[in-house]
């Protein structure tokens, strides 16, 4: 209740001044600032308490009427259109978006003149144009348009004061400075003089001279100085001006109309002030928000584990964080000005830089790579690195930002996970799915070099498991694996196809080459002695082979080696056998 009772005193004394010192004879107040107060307290104070602030501001207003106006019998009619028209702009503020902080951006100061120092002024001063037309012969339009701008005046100039009471640190500094105290004195000491100089004397057109403290104050306390200068100014002009002193004495016209100059030189100052006072409140903001963003950037580039790089479009380095140091031992300030792609392993160079092009044509999309990096010893690392663009106040991409990981460990589990997933895992050969996949390969890639597969199974294997057990069973396929390795040459792929039999890809033979190297294999496995854990004994192996043609499919290729392989069974065991040239029958 202290509040309301604090607002609605404000109020009435606001209302007296203006009606006792700026109404013109049949007219209005020249400059309304009681209605300051009120908006400051609907944009601040609890919705509850809303409609006891309107329902005291109405008592005072009409108090004040009743006290020093002559039109008491409308002093509830003016009741109405004063505080109609501060709620008026309170809701059509609301409905814009706007609340306290009216002040501190330009989309939302623009919002609030024109809802509460324009539009609700206008629309509330038909009420009061009317009762002084028909109660005194006044003009209504004199009536309507001194209404509009006085009330409109008062209510820019006194709201930004009322917030700054009502509305805690919106518009106040949260920490005193040291010496806040003597300068502020200083810089209102040389407002208010200024201001009174200027005003007492009616020689010289010294209009223009406040305007110098009033940037000083701006500049120096933002809203809050643009807000109690213009309140000086304001409240210093009119009284000096009514008193018939001051620059606008120079004016060669009526009194009504050096009156109405006044308050257009208060909108000047206003539009000079406060829009400035705003920008440089929303700079402040942007500025406390960048230096935030920047330390919060610092702390984690300087604490973290993973490297943050910034580079710029060409890739050179701008930036590198101390973990670069534990990261690939290169000595973060060294990097700075260093070519970044000459940190990265030649065969994986291109592939960044089209990267790295892709982040600049995409930059409002977060990338995401992996290469091979080249440390300060010489080694080659896996390193993942994810970056986004940072663009510039026009729009252009002026930086990059990447933080980056090692991910070798990382890389050397998902190689031995894809050596377990395409490994036979007693003989370390391939297993059917992966062989296929590199016969596929093969076909896709060089369609047009001769090359063959071969079939081999090993003869009489069940005989081996029977009679000497599984685990002779085991070392025979593992001896005809080493000697499969032993006698290929290493760009033969070698695969198990399942129990005792096997393949191999032979790229770059002709069908006869393969079958020579079959034999090869044939007979090693022939002479190689396999010892178990009773006793030793030897093995032999049949083969297969088929030339692998361009106008083939796998199936066929496969197919005619398996032939050859049976025939080879049926034939006595332990030879290889040459496929048809010509197709087979289904």
């Amino acid at each position: 209740m202290a509040i309301v009772a604090g607002v609605a005193l404000t109020y009435f004394i606001l209302a007296v001044a203006a009606i006792g010192l700026t109404r013109l004879n049949q007219n209005v107040a020249l400059l309304w600032l009681a209605n300051g107060p009120l908006i400051a307290a609907l944009l601040t104070r609890p919705a509850a308490e809303r409609p006891l602030h309107l329902v005291a501001c109405f008592a005072a207003s009409i108090s004040a009427s009743i006290t020093v106006s002559p039109y008491t019998a409308l002093a509830p009619l003016f009741g109405i259109a004063n505080i109609g028209e501060a709620l008026l702009g309170w809701l059509l503020l609301r409905r814009f978006g706007g609340d306290a902080r009216a002040f501190l951006a330009l989309p939302s100061l623009a919002a609030f003149v024109a809802a509460a120092g324009v539009v609700s002024p206008l629309l509330t001063g038909p009420l009061p144009a009317a009762m002084m037309a028909l109660s005194q012969g006044s003009d209504p339009w004199a009536v309507w348009m001194n209404w509009g701008i006085g009330h409109g005046l008062g209510t820019l100039i006194a709201t930004p004061i009322a917030l700054l009471v009502l509305g805690g640190t919106i518009y106040r500094e949260r920490k005193p400075q040291p010496g806040g105290i003597g300068r502020f004195a200083t810089i209102a000491l040389l407002l208010i003089s200024v201001t009174m100089i200027s005003f007492a004397q009616t020689r010289l057109p010294l209009l223009f001279v406040p305007i110098l403290p009033l940037i000083a104050a701006t500049m120096v306390y933002r809203v809050a100085g643009a807000a109690l200068g213009m309140f000086a100014i304001a409240i210093i002009g009119a009284g000096f001006t009514m008193a018939g002193h001051g620059p606008i004495e120079l004016i060669d016209a009526s009194y009504a109309l050096r009156l109405q100059f006044f308050q257009f030189y208060l909108a000047v100052l206003f539009l000079i002030a406060v829009p400035f006072a705003t920008m440089i409140a929303q700079n402040h903001r942007l500025a406390q928000a960048v230096s935030a963003s920047e330390a919060r950037y610092r702390l984690i580039a300087e604490h973290a584990s993973d490297a943050v790089l910034t580079v710029d479009r060409d890739g050179r380095v701008l930036f590198a964080s101390p973990s670069v140091r534990e990261l690939s031992g290169y000595p973060p300030e060294g990097l700075v000005g260093a070519t970044s792609f000459d940190m990265i392993f030649e065969p994986d160079r291109a592939r960044v830089r089209d990267a790295h092009q892709q982040i600049i044509d995409q930059p409002d999309t977060t990338h995401r790579f992996e290469y091979r990096g080249i440390t300060a010893t010489g080694g080659v690392r896996w390193f993942e690195s994810t970056a986004r663009a940072v663009r510039d106040a026009d729009g252009e991409v002026a930086t990059i930002v990447t933080i980056v990981r090692e991910v070798s460990q990382r890389k050397a589990r998902e190689a031995d996970l894809q050596r377990q997933a395409s490994t036979d895992p007693m003989t370390g050969v391939l297993n059917r799915r992966a062989f296929q996949e590199r016969i596929d390969q093969h076909r896709r890639r060089t369609p047009e070099l001769p090359a063959a597969l071969a079939l081999f199974d090993l003869d009489n294997f069940k005989q081996v498991n029977d009679g000497y057990g599984h685990d002779a069973g085991d070392a025979a396929l593992l001896v005809f694996a080493d000697v499969l390795r032993a006698s290929l040459r290493v760009e033969d792929v070698i695969g198990r196809l399942g129990g005792e039999e096997f393949a191999v890809l032979l790229p770059g033979l002709s069908a006869s080459a393969a079958l020579a190297a079959c034999e090869r294999v044939r007979n090693s496995l022939q002479d190689t002695r396999i010892h178990s854990a009773e006793s030793g004994f030897s093995i032999t192996v049949s083969a297969g082979v088929a030339p692998i043609r361009a106008e083939l499919s796998s199936d066929e290729v496969f197919r005619r080696a398996d032939a050859a392989l049976y025939r080879a069974k049926s034939r006595g065991r332990n030879r290889s056998e040459l496929a048809d040239i010509g197709p087979l029958a289904a």
